[in-house]
């Protein structure tokens, strides 16, 4: 029992098998929804600290929408309360799930909203988008143990809130953002 439970420790610990899906976070297009993204400066080291990798972009879109985008091996540094890093600082006071369209795929975006800003994301894992977080484990618990780790990738969009939060700015260079990375030409290499 004690050789079969090294197994994941060994594959995952010590030898880091990954599968590298050829993706990256930088090559999302810079031009989303009619705006064109300047990098805000976000410091690779806080990323890295917070998230767990140093695969990421943060953009400023127009004058009032912030979009993050970020890549990681380890998935619960970037599903467990992404705001917390992402958004800090601000409060959210509602939270919802809703299905949207990116290109052709529907993605179910978790929607958090506070008094005067709006805060969208996906997650994106194994060109599955995720819903549920504790669902998605559940139903990798097994797979993972000996299988390389893969990437997940957390798209995350901030904003005004608006009388229509789904036609909101944020909403739209989100979904932009999404169908960008999604329409990407495998690089290879990592």
């Amino acid at each position: 029992m004690l050789a079969l439970a090294l197994v994941p420790t060994i594959v995952h610990s010590y030898v880091g098998f990954t599968a590298f899906d050829g993706k990256r976070s930088r090559d999302v297009a810079s031009q989303l929804a009619g705006l064109q993204g300047v990098d805000t400066g976000r410091r690779a080291v806080w990323v890295i600290d917070n998230f767990g990798t140093d695969d990421f972009i943060e953009r400023r879109y127009g004058a009032d929408v912030t979009l993050f985008v970020a890549r990681s091996y380890d998935p619960k540094r970037l599903y467990h309360h992404p705001e917390l890093g992402v958004a800090y600082g601000r409060r959210f006071d509602s939270t919802s799930v809703v299905q949207e369209a990116a290109g052709s795929r529907s993605v179910p975006l978790h929607v958090l909203s506070g008094e005067d800003e709006l805060a969208c994301y996906a997650l994106l894992y194994d060109d599955r988008f995720v819903e549920s977080p504790l669902r998605f484990e559940a139903g990798h618990i097994f797979t993972t143990l000996a299988s390389p780790r893969r990437q997940m990738t957390l798209f995350f969009a901030r904003g005004p809130v608006t009388s229509k939060p789904m036609n909101s700015p944020a909403v739209r260079v989100l979904l932009a953002a999404i169908d960008s990375f999604l329409t990407q030409a495998p690089t290879g290499s990592q």
